[in-house]
């Protein structure tokens, strides 16, 4: 994760900028920078796992307090009591109307996410227990109205100063905001290149390695 907190990130930004005096301003920006950063492409420091159980007939299950979406089609996946696992294809509509009979049981096949209630419903309702892991994305909990000082969850310090830099730039109409913008756009696209390396092609289901088999269930 970064190495700098917040405070000093900004006040790097600012001393590069020349002018120490927005720092109110800055510390909106980060929040910003920050968001866009997540949302711009998959890190693989955003992917999180959650593991539990549901029992029969179960129609709401809570999703992560800190969730933002499921990390890949093969997010889902459901474990029955002999280790047996199959993955749920998921849909962000949730509307039991649309469901032919909302209350069939049986092996679950899909996962109805809710994010309004921050729930999914599996369906068919399961008849028996089964374990779940979930891997999602999450969105880490850092531009909150009230600013205070914190390490941000991105790895690269100098992309942040950068874009603290280029903001700073804009707010001054300062010259120097298109050519620092591209490099600042040459920084971020160098630092993608060290994700995502393998192909992007269908993958077998894949368990994380801090899930454990389930045990014997009655």
């Amino acid at each position: 994760m970064s190495v700098l907190d917040s405070d000093a990130l900004i006040s790097t930004a600012l001393k590069k900028l020349g002018n120490e005096t927005i720092t109110a301003d800055a510390e909106v920006w980060i929040g910003t920078i920050l968001d866009r950063l997540y949302e711009d492409f998959k890190w693989d420091f955003l992917e999180k796992v959650a593991t539990g159980t549901i029992t029969s007939g179960q129609s709401s299950v809570s999703l992560p307090a800190d969730f933002d979406s499921p990390w890949d089609d093969d997010s889902f996946v459901i474990i029955n009591s002999t280790g047996g696992y199959s993955h749920l294809a998921f849909a962000t509509q949730y509307d039991q109307d649309l469901l032919t009979n909302p209350a069939t049981t049986g092996t679950p096949t899909s996962a109805l996410i809710n994010y309004q209630a921050m729930t999914w419903r599996p369906f068919p309702l399961p008849n028996t227990t089964f374990s779940y892991q979930l891997r999602y994305r999450y969105k880490p909990d850092e531009n909150t109205d009230t600013y205070a000082n914190f390490t941000p969850v991105f790895p690269n310090d100098q992309i942040i100063i950068q874009a603290l830099f280029v903001e700073g730039l804009l707010h001054e109409d300062d010259d120097r905001y298109v050519p620092q913008l591209q490099i600042l756009q040459q920084m971020v696209a160098r630092f993608k290149g060290r994700f995502n390396k393998r192909p992007n092609k269908k993958q077998k289901v894949r368990l994380s390695s801090k899930f454990s088999n389930p045990g014997s269930f009655r």
